[in-house]
């Protein structure tokens, strides 16, 4: 059994006609992994994370953290319960009123935490979180990914076993994104901390991610591995996500001009895996065999788990099938491409 467990949980909204915002979904989220919940505008991931909080209770099916079963918790019980639970926010909903230190208090006052311990607690988290000097710092002096970290550290004062992050990301610039995730990571290792991530950047889920489920239309469409949905994305939003991530252009055209320039060369798509990915493969087969191989566009990523990547090449020379043959033998699949 996993630290989360949602077992055909249903959550439905009644306006003129009954709306699913999460239909018939299960998931299971084991201790310390960064699970990443993919999805585009409207696909339910919001309302996910509030269920896995309390905030909402699923119409139908059950949300079990730890064993327990939120939906059978009183109020009082409920809101105990979410102390165990962090969250963090996009646009990070701190008191502008307070500083960097009062801010990350503030969960423990309302936990009845005595001064001097909360005091403590708040240095230790600054610390971790890369903000010392600016504990006396307002939130209107500090940067965007500044806020973000008062707001990490804020929900890391409980000592929560959990830390919800609901588009964490999304206000922030690119370089400022990778210094929050880089930080996330981190507290992931050195904490044991189990993370779920909402978002809707694929970028975020190869950052930092183990496992990614994609949802569209309040349900989950594909779920497992982050790198294994990177390499072989099944569903059409998938491969939309996918694609976004690892191509920022439309190749169409690309390819259909250096087909017409080597009418007799062949058009190659190389995708390589973890095995694969480090290896010099494009120079020994043209040491080995009589090709020559242009590379049109492609590169090696980084997940979490492992390397992937995808490289189009033009192939021309005598030994083009032996070529292809000997990227089979070394683990690349080979996709020849066809103009349509």
């Amino acid at each position: 059994m996993g630290i989360i467990e949602l077992k055909g949980v249903e959550k439905t909204f009644q306006d003129t006609k009954k709306v699913y915002a999460v239909n018939q979904v299960d998931l299971t989220v084991e201790k310390g992994d960064i699970y990443g919940i993919v999805g585009y505008s409207g696909a339910g991931k919001s309302t996910l994370v509030r269920l896995l909080n309390g905030l909402e209770l699923p119409t139908k099916g059950s949300v079990e953290i730890h064993g327990e079963d939120l939906t059978q918790l009183s109020p009082k019980d409920l809101r105990k319960f979410r102390q165990k639970i962090g969250m963090i926010f996009q646009h990070f909903n701190l008191l502008w009123s307070r500083t960097v230190l009062k801010n990350i208090e503030l969960p423990l006052e309302i936990s009845g935490v005595s001064k001097n311990e909360r005091q403590k607690r708040a240095q230790e988290l600054v610390k971790l979180v890369g903000l010392e000097g600016r504990e006396n710092h307002y939130p209107a002096q500090l940067s965007g990914g500044q806020k973000q970290r008062v707001g990490i550290a804020r929900a890391l004062a409980n000592n929560p076993e959990i830390l919800l992050c609901d588009e964490a990301t999304s206000a922030l610039d690119p370089q400022t994104t990778d210094e929050v995730l880089d930080l996330l990571l981190d507290i992931n290792q050195k904490l044991g901390l189990t993370i779920v991530l909402i978002t809707h950047e694929m970028h975020v889920i190869r950052k930092i991610c183990n496992k990614v489920a994609v949802m569209e239309k309040g349900k989950i469409v594909e779920k497992g591995d982050t790198l294994a949905i990177f390499r072989h994305p099944k569903e059409a939003v998938t491969k939309r996500f996918v694609n976004n991530e690892t191509t920022k252009n439309d190749t169409k055209e690309i390819l259909q001009a250096f087909q017409a320039e080597n009418p007799t060369g062949k058009i190659v798509n190389l995708h390589f895996t973890e095995d694969s990915a480090d290896e010099p493969l494009i120079s020994q087969a043209i040491r080995q065999f009589k090709v020559d191989i242009s590379v049109i566009q492609g590169a090696i990523q980084k997940t979490a788990k492992g390397n992937f990547g995808n490289l189009t090449i033009l192939m021309t020379g005598e030994e083009k099938e032996a070529a292809l043959k000997f990227f089979r033998d070394q683990g690349v699949e080979v996709e020849v491409w066809v103009n349509e």
